[in-house]
């Protein structure tokens, strides 16, 4: 097994790829000619999002398109994609102008469809296994950053989080839609459940283990 990242040039998100035997899967779809290379030679199957923000859908549509294949996301996610408010395309350009470290001349070179909405074809349940060419995924529903956040287990040793894990001057439920309370009461307990030297690939930023996420490490510390 390979795992692929590619990092959007705007607001740093990462798009993953995974492969195996000549397929993959694509997780947060991105598209531009630079992420299309991450999947040559290789037959993509189907798309999973790790929740409804636009910079983490904003490829879904050119993806299915171009290769015909299925998005899978959980019921919340799936409603919230369909409306340009909900996944913040509406409010995509205004966010980016007000973020330091983005140039101004990127944002205008690159196009943001502020109507843009997508749909799943295959909604997945709460809590769901799925079997992808001798490998298990495990879809769990992590409520706080958005409604319809989700983390995506990968034989339960790498976990796709999404945003709702990231570096500390990050609030989680910083945007309309997230709540605070859902995530301490339920993304947090179960997060602290796991394995610790599980390898987190958060939407964002790059990878570490589980144990070192400031939250998990504050509470062992105290």
């Amino acid at each position: 097994m390979e795992l692929k990242r590619f990092v959007s040039p705007l607001l740093d998100q990462n798009m993953y790829v995974v492969c195996e035997s000549g397929h993959c899967i694509i997780i947060d779809p991105y598209d531009c000619p630079e992420s299309e290379k991450l999947l040559e030679g290789l037959q993509p199957d189907f798309m999973l999002v790790t929740h409804e923000h636009y910079d983490h859908i904003s490829g879904v549509n050119a993806f299915k398109s171009r290769y015909e294949i299925p998005l899978y996301a959980n019921g919340l996610c799936n409603k919230n994609m369909q409306n340009p408010r909900k996944n913040f395309a509406k409010y995509e350009d205004a966010y980016l102008r007000f973020q330091k470290g983005v140039v101004i001349e990127k944002i205008e070179m690159i196009p943001i469809d502020a109507q843009y909405t997508c749909r799943a074809e295959v909604i997945v349940e709460d809590e769901q296994t799925l079997e992808w060419m001798g490998h298990s995924l495990f879809i769990k529903m992590s409520p706080g950053h958005s409604a319809g956040s989700n983390l995506i287990f990968l034989d339960n040793t790498q976990v796709f989080s999404g945003d709702c894990m990231l570096p500390p001057d990050i609030p989680i439920a910083r945007f309309p839609g997230g709540d605070l309370q859902a995530f301490e009461e339920i993304t947090l307990p179960y997060l602290k459940s796991l394995d610790g030297n599980i390898k987190v690939y958060p939407g964002h930023y790059d990878n570490f283990r589980l144990k070192d996420f400031y939250l998990l490490r504050k509470g062992a510390d105290s």
